[in-house]
């Protein structure tokens, strides 16, 4: 079937000016906007392409010429914008191919051809990027070499163009297709020197002379491209290989842990009005076998929870938190820097934790064995807000980021805790509260070290460790920025001071942390004191945040309990004691279960403040270091002032709805009284008939009776009534 170029042509000129301009959300919503005139079947998927990107070419059948192209604007739209605002890369590319989908549906033709190789090097953008985050350079390679071949495919195919589309060429895609070039072969030069930066430093350094030249010219063609941002993302590439050509040591080799572990764990905490509760319930779960209870978490696995306890080392607070309860869920695999590391796959241990005091840990735990350095930074970026997408596989289903995991399971608890405590999900309510993107915490272990140098692995000692210019990729936090491969090692190292091992280790040895990282380098020490530290660890990240997510839930209480007022009664008659006394009720309960919250606190913040948490005095002062490293200090003492401010404010409204509801049970009393006299009163003026008729019976000489009769019994009830409602006026 011919088509005529000229039919899109308007469309063409659109969407090449959001793209030149890079207003990629704005071509999104311009496409959207188009197909919302047209009242496509296109738009339904337009609609929904953010959380199912994938559209297969059978629903692109109907569309007609110019909503085919539309589609194909707001999925590559969406794609650029998602790339340039986020690390959501696999679901960018799968968004660029829904894109070339959509092209692949329209009538043959030489220019769309030609697009649909402009669309799907962006793909080869995304694993440039993704090489860049996770320092995987052969990426990098072969993303490049893809480039090339699409190159030469649209130069082939710029050959046969007409006048028309020859025109679209060179005024919109021929301008993209040379900075891809020139940024492409940059690329190449960086990526091909990444590759041999763990080599002999003589021969990085002599290859680097050779092709800085090239490297440069690409660069400076990209800047008199006007493709600023192209030409600045390319150029710091650079500076990396600078540093490892200029300060690694002779005789050195690339660093890998032999032997390692990480730990990813998210937080939530059970509202403290549930919590004792719950507590008991889950007792019941497990020494009843319950497997249909809700909470059992059945649809997990079909292991049963476990009661934990913890190490011998925490002597203050083991038997108070003796009732740990824990579900196992299925493993969590993802592959893993398939080409460069020695460890290809990473498979994570689940579990979900329930600590007394109301809060979960749900910890993913993998294993780091031989995994390089730039390894390690990849897996630590995992639990990150700003981690780059994942082909991660858990209980068939597939999974992009571990945030994202986590919300899906917290989700699920809270679910099951609405249904099992009949209280209806809202947010002023919520029996569970988290917060992945704040409430998390990474901690990587490092058991043994090694070299590889010349084909061969060498082990590697702790203070060998320390002088080696691999050094900084382990203990640096994480931060998002990510300019070039392994550019951890131009950054500052952070400072001896803060390494907390003289609390507890030995001198070369390194711990560090913060709010929501640590490392552990604890290379001469046994394997059980390894288990202890990490321990200490995780029971530390556990209290800061069941006090950090505590303080949020506080917050949203302590502002709904300064927004209530108690009812005024203000001469309503409409006031319901028994709804008031049942609020009475209400707020009690909470009082009570906030003061057992913080009777709690206060007995866990003595317990850190007295030492008296731990068996071992050089494991307290070193968990108090944890602490202040955690910045707990601040935590607990906004926790204190909040639950302070609450109950004060508590027993102010508790008191007076006491005081409202005595004052309704009396205005009842007396209205009830106002009744019973009124019914004496009526039951009075039916007596006064009676009277008439004994006194018409009896010989007295005189008959009351008719209208005279009427007017004396009508007037004894008005007399009545004003008497009662006089009385009710003075009791209001």
């Amino acid at each position: 079937m011919s088509f005529d170029i000229k039919s899109i042509e308007p469309l063409i000129h659109s969407f090449f000016g959001f793209i030149q301009e890079e207003e990629f959300e704005k071509c999104f919503h311009w496409a959207k906007t188009e197909l919302q005139a047209t009242k496509s079947s296109a738009l339904s998927m337009v609609e929904s392409i953010e959380t199912t990107p994938k559209i297969e070419l059978k629903h692109c059948e109907a569309l007609t010429d110019e909503q085919a192209f539309l589609l194909f604007a707001a999925c590559y739209g969406l794609a650029r914008h998602e790339v340039e605002e986020s690390n959501w890369y696999y679901h960018a590319e799968t968004l660029v191919r829904s894109s070339i989908t959509a092209l692949e549906s329209m009538p043959d033709c030489r220019l769309l051809k030609v697009l649909e190789k402009f669309a799907a090097i962006q793909i080869d953008i995304c694993t440039i990027d993704r090489g860049i985050y996770t320092s995987q350079e052969w990426l990098m390679q072969q993303a490049t070499e893809n480039i090339e071949v699409y190159l030469a495919n649209v130069n082939a195919l710029s050959n046969l163009f007409n006048d028309v589309e020859a025109s679209i060429y060179s005024e919109y895609l021929l301008p993209e297709f040379t900075a891809y070039k020139h940024y492409s072969s940059g690329v190449k030069v960086v990526s091909d020197l990444y590759a041999i930066r763990w080599q002999d430093p003589k021969v990085l350094t002599a290859k680097m002379a050779q092709n800085k030249p090239l490297f440069l010219q690409a660069v400076d063609q990209l800047t008199q491209a006007d493709k600023y941002i192209m030409s600045t993302d390319l150029e710091s590439l650079w500076p990396p290989l600078d540093f490892f050509s200029e300060q690694r040591k002779p005789g050195t080799g690339e660093l890998f842990i032999e032997r390692g572990a990480i730990s990813i764990s998210y937080f939530a905490t059970v509202s403290h009005n549930v919590s004792q509760e719950f507590r008991q319930v889950l007792s019941d779960i497990i020494d009843n076998r319950c497997p249909n209870h809700k909470l059992y978490f059945e649809q997990w696995n079909d292991k049963v929870p476990q009661r934990n306890m913890l190490n011998d080392i925490w002597s203050g607070i083991s038997q108070d938190f003796a009732d740990i309860y824990s579900w196992e869920l299925p493993k969590l695999t993802m592959p893993f820097r398939d080409n460069g590391d020695i460890c290809t796959n990473l498979e994570f241990d689940i579990e979900l934790v329930y600590y007394p005091m109301g809060i979960f840990a749900l910890n993913l735990k993998g294993q780091l064995d031989k995994v390089s350095a730039s390894g390690v930074r990849h897996a630590m970026s995992l639990g990150t807000p700003f981690a780059m997408d994942q082909l991660m596989h858990w209980n068939g289903q597939q999974v992009g980021l571990f945030q994202e995991f986590a919300d899906e399971r917290f989700a699920e608890v809270a679910s099951a805790l609405h249904a099992h405590f009949d209280i209806e999900q809202t947010p002023g309510n919520a029996l569970l509260h988290y917060n992945t993107v704040e409430n998390r915490y990474v901690s990587t272990r490092l058991d043994r070290m090694m070299e590889y140098m010349n084909g061969e692995f060498t082990p590697v000692d702790a203070k060998a460790l320390k002088a080696h210019i691999g050094y900084p990729a382990f203990v640096l936090p994480q931060r998002e920025l990510r300019s070039a491969v392994d550019d951890w090692c131009l950054r500052t190292v952070t400072a001896e001071e803060h390494n907390l091992n003289k609390a507890c280790y030995n001198r070369q040895e390194f711990v560090y942390t913060n709010r929501h990282e640590c490392v552990l380098g604890l290379l001469e020490q046994p394997n059980w004191v390894l288990d202890q530290s990490a321990e200490m660890m995780d029971v530390a990240a556990v209290i800061t945040n069941m006090f950090q997510l505590t303080n949020t839930e506080l917050g949203m209480q302590l502002k709904k309990n300064q927004l209530s007022t108690t009812p005024a009664i203000n001469g309503s008659k409409k006031q319901s004691a028994k709804v008031l006394k049942a609020r009475i009720e209400v707020l009690k309960a909470e009082r009570k279960s906030l003061k057992q919250f913080t009777s709690d606190a206060h007995w866990l913040l003595d317990l850190i403040n007295a030492g008296s948490m731990m068996t071992f005095p050089d494991h307290t002062r070193m968990v108090k270091q944890v602490f202040e490293y955690m910045d707990f200090e601040n935590l607990h003492s906004r926790t204190q002032d909040t639950l302070a401010k609450i109950q004060y404010r508590q027993d102010e409204i508790i008191a007076e709805s006491a005081r409202i509801y005595e004052q309704l049970q009396s205005r009842n009393t007396k209205r009830l009284t106002s009744v019973l006299s009124g019914s004496m009163a009526l039951i009075s003026v039916g007596a006064l008939k009676d009277i008439f008729d004994i006194l018409n019976g009896s010989n007295m000489g005189f008959v009351i009776s008719g209208e005279l009769q009427v007017s004396i019994v009508t007037l004894f009830a008005l007399l009545l009534i004003i008497l009662l409602i006089n009385k009710n006026d003075n009791q209001k």
